[in-house]
């Protein structure tokens, strides 16, 4: 009998939570699966009830979600340091760490995808005392995004990051931030830093293409000030990566990071944001744990991944 755990969170998505429950029920539906499904109330008790869920060892973990809620299963199970299979079933805003992995952003695609993919390793960050799977930022991305509840979200989408965008982008803000690295001490003024861990920024291919999600690396950028128009004007540039029409933007990869602040003032000392949901305020420490987790991407040749697994 194949023991399925099934992670939900039923303020994520813009899908009817009822009917995706119903399709993941119907999919598996035979007497060979044993279905769980679990609904944390709020992110520790997703990374408690995942670490638990992991040391029980079943033959699968489901995570349906957005990146916010993946990251909280996955955190849950690095906790549990067992060898468990997670299945990512994309039900959010963005979802950028499904993105990068190919996985299909249609229900029963993904779902498909688990009988027809193949094995995976995907780096974790430990942020604090919280995890990461695909961005980090800080500045005016974090700042738009400061009063966006997940109700919004679930019900505007995308569109609920723009109600505050006029008002932040016109404050114009910056930060003071000193970054530790490699050895390095740089103090810098920036208006936005992000960090990002996968090829997708926004749901959309951008700035590391060549980015992998088991390279064990942080990409690091930094924005000096906005210039809204020369950002649309070398978009396809800067989706690619190249910044040579970019002397506002620095950047560099590393495995750990601390970020702290050079103000004092509370009000100086910006907010982070991890996988699109609201975070610590400076200082933060980032730590890369290089393919930490093993999950299912999609593959040309069609077998079924529990059969080979149980073949191993």
């Amino acid at each position: 009998m194949k023991k399925i755990k099934v992670f939900y969170n039923e303020k994520s998505g813009n899908n009817d939570e009822e009917e995706v429950l119903q399709t993941i029920k119907s999919f598996f539906d035979s007497e060979e699966n044993q279905l769980e499904f679990i609904s944390p109330d709020g992110p520790k008790e997703a990374i408690r009830l995942a670490k638990k869920a992991a040391e029980e060892r079943p033959d699968l973990i489901l995570a349906l979600g957005g990146d916010g809620t993946i990251d909280k299963i996955c955190g849950g199970l690095l906790e549990a340091n067992e060898e468990s299979l997670l299945g990512i079933i994309p039900n959010g805003t963005v979802n950028n760490l499904a993105k990068s992995l190919n996985i299909p952003q249609d229900i029963r695609a993904a779902l498909e995808n688990l009988e027809q993919g193949k094995l995976q390793k995907v780096d974790m960050a430990k942020v604090n005392q919280e995890y990461m799977t695909s961005s980090l930022t800080l500045g005016i991305l974090a700042d738009i995004a400061q009063n966006v509840s997940s109700k919004d979200k679930k019900k505007l989408g995308p569109l609920a990051y723009f109600k505050d965008a006029y008002k932040v982008i016109r404050y114009n803000k910056s930060y003071q931030i000193e970054l530790k690295h490699d050895g390095k001490t740089e103090q810098l003024r920036t208006k936005l830093l992000l960090i990002t861990m996968t090829n997708t920024i926004a749901g959309m291919q951008a700035l590391a293409p060549k980015a992998k999600v088991d390279d064990g690396l942080l990409r690091v950028y930094s924005l000096k000030k906005i210039n809204l128009l020369k950002i649309l004007w070398h978009l396809n540039k800067l989706r690619k990566g190249q910044f040579e029409d970019f002397s506002e933007i620095e950047h560099f990869d590393t495995d750990e990071l601390e970020i702290n602040p050079l103000s004092t003032k509370k009000k100086n000392i910006p907010y982070s944001r991890i996988d699109g949901d609201k975070s610590d305020q400076l200082p933060v420490k980032i730590k890369v744990y290089p393919r930490a987790l093993t999950t299912i991407v999609p593959k040309d040749v069609q077998k079924t991944l529990f059969r080979s697994k149980e073949e191993n």
